[in-house]
């Protein structure tokens, strides 16, 4: 696998408060690379940083070997690295089509009509809701076209803040397989914050756990899913075979 996102000792923040302390990490192509922790861990803050929604204070941002540091969020989607935010944020009033059609804003327009069967080919449910308002879908449906939507600029790196969050089991179940086949299918890179943490590291090929802006613990999905201090933190359990 080769490098494509490469973080080193990023501070970052709001304001006066400092919330990222000194982060390093990395994601490789078609590698999946999981972020778990307690709430007000950081880990939303951590891929704002890396999209430039918010500024980095000091450290480095590099992607596919190019310094991201100070670029606006716009240039860095436009570089192939897109952000699903926690909440889906779709746009309510327009419709499915509509949505999709603005994730490949910024690429080149001769590109979108072929993109659009390639999105609805892998998420079949979205060509029912075609021409319906994506604020009257389920949550599920929702999400699916969140996804769809960044991957209209078919970047090379996905950033998802939350994706199984208010979502059915069989849906949560229906979206981490998708999140397989971005990995396995298409070499897609995934940095995948998610509040699930057992279904979280069971897909990750290696995770972080953070607390407190920092990164605490870092291994294997499997390795953490063994780890009894993970277990009693954020599973809830004894450890189970992996």
């Amino acid at each position: 696998m080769t490098g494509l996102l490469r973080l080193d000792n990023l501070v970052a923040g709001y304001g006066s408060l400092t919330v990222l302390k000194g982060l390093s990490l990395s994601v490789a192509k078609g590698e999946i690379v999981g972020l778990v922790g307690a709430n007000g861990a950081g880990k939303s803050t951590l891929l704002n940083a890396i999209s430039g929604v918010i500024p980095m204070r000091s450290g480095s941002i590099l992607f596919d070997g190019e310094n991201l540091g100070g670029r606006r969020a716009a240039a860095i989607a436009r570089a192939g690295l897109r952000h699903v935010p926690e909440g889906r944020r779709v746009f309510a009033e327009l419709s499915v089509e509509d949505n999709l059609r603005l994730g490949a804003y910024g690429t080149r327009n001769d590109g979108i009509e072929k993109r659009l069967p390639e999105i609805f080919e892998m998420f079949p449910r979205l060509v029912e809701r075609r021409h319906q308002a994506a604020g009257t879908m389920s949550g599920g449906e929702q999400q699916m076209l969140a996804i769809g939507r960044a991957l209209m600029a078919k970047p090379r790196l996905l950033m998802l803040d939350e994706p199984s969050m208010g979502l059915a089991p069989l849906v949560v179940a229906e979206i981490f397989r998708l999140i397989r086949s971005l990995r396995d299918d298409f070499g897609l890179g995934i940095l995948l914050v998610e509040q699930n943490a057992r279904a979280a590291l069971r897909v990750s090929d290696r995770a972080c756990v953070m607390a407190l802006g920092r990164f605490e613990l870092e291994g294997t999905g499997r390795e953490l899913l063994r780890n009894p201090a993970v277990t009693q933190a954020f599973l809830g359990a004894v450890p189970r075979p992996v």
